[in-house]
């Protein structure tokens, strides 16, 4: 597994599993890797494009931050017209994904109890393990809200509300 991040968190993210740890501040990360079987699309625009490039065939990029494609409308049950709107939206990066050999698809996050209840399982069985930057009492929650703006957290920032 690879990841980017910049120099400072690089112990911290080996720590969680990264094999590879590419410091976006030095590098372009579709310059060092290749050949991998899937992309979690965490920033858009032209970074999700260049997330084409570090795949093998058949890989696929899984996009949190869209576009939606077609298939995102039709798992909604959403009217044609609606579907071939997103179709246009993303029409860009499937082209991009058809030209590799590779897949898109948008990956739409929502609450969901039953895997909320599967995550607390895993937690408790220490299979995973959150990384908490910082926790606020509920009387700072405007300056929880402050610190997360800065953009410097290192993990989950919580506030407090017992």
């Amino acid at each position: 597994m690879a990841t980017t991040t910049s120099a400072g968190n690089a112990d911290l993210v080996r720590s969680l599993g990264a094999d590879e740890v590419i410091d976006y501040q030095k590098q372009q990360f579709e310059d060092v890797l290749r050949d991998h079987d899937a992309v979690l699309g965490t920033v858009p625009g032209e970074t999700l494009k260049k997330s084409f490039q570090i795949l093998k065939p058949k890989g696929i990029v899984l996009s949190l931050v869209g576009p939606p494609d077609a298939a995102f409308g039709r798992s909604r049950g959403m009217n044609f017209l609606m579907v071939f709107v997103l179709w246009l939206l993303s029409w860009k990066m499937n082209r991009l994904a058809k030209k590799r050999g590779v897949e898109y698809s948008f990956l739409f996050v929502h609450p969901d109890g039953a895997q909320l209840a599967e995550i607390g399982q895993l937690l408790k069985a220490g299979s995973i393990r959150p990384v908490i930057d910082k926790v606020f009492p509920f009387d700072q929650a405007e300056e929880a809200l402050a610190y997360l703006e800065k953009g410097r957290a290192k993990g989950k920032v919580i506030v407090q509300i017992k």
